[in-house]
């Protein structure tokens, strides 16, 4: 892109036609919005590394603590039961920035072309296609830490039986 056409760009872009108080409302709304995401990002990491730290305890208790098979199965059913929960978890965090999402496109319609454009920047597509790698990622890291719990359990359970 050159300056010339940057320029054109720049002459054919209308500020926002809202009177200043709805602007501050919108711009209110675009900041809670935004917060809430980071604060529902922040809490799916973490959710991810308690997680693992369940999942870890649960090995060490298996190791050091006890040595009846009932209590190895009993740790099996609770590393699953974490998982799920676990899952379920960082699902509900994802729609609600999904929900967050939602929002801030709304309040992108009632802004000036100049804020549009910036946020342009980086395409819905890419964003998602991000958000989604990441959600995958966490989800199959809670689902490694449970088959490293279940092989350690299991490996015990063998030696003991």
């Amino acid at each position: 892109m050159n300056a010339e056409s940057n320029s054109d760009e720049m002459k054919d872009l209308d500020p926002s036609e809202l009177d200043d108080l709805t602007h501050a409302e919108m711009l209110s709304l675009y900041r809670e919005s935004t917060r809430t995401m980071l604060f529902a990002k922040t809490r799916q990491w973490s959710t991810l590394g308690a997680t693992c730290l369940a999942q870890l305890s649960l090995v060490l208790i298996g190791s050091y603590v006890s040595q009846e098979i009932s209590h190895f199965r009993a740790l099996i059913i609770l590393s699953f039961l974490i998982s799920s929960f676990a899952i379920a978890i960082l699902l509900i965090y994802q729609l609600w920035q999904h929900t967050e999402t939602l929002k801030i496109r709304k309040i992108n319609l009632f802004m000036s072309d100049h804020f549009r454009l910036v946020r342009q920047v980086k395409s819905r597509l890419e964003a998602n296609i991000h958000r989604y790698i990441l959600l995958v990622t966490m989800i199959g890291t809670v689902g490694v830490a449970n088959i490293i719990v279940y092989i350690s359990l299991v490996g015990h359970i063998v030696e003991t039986g």
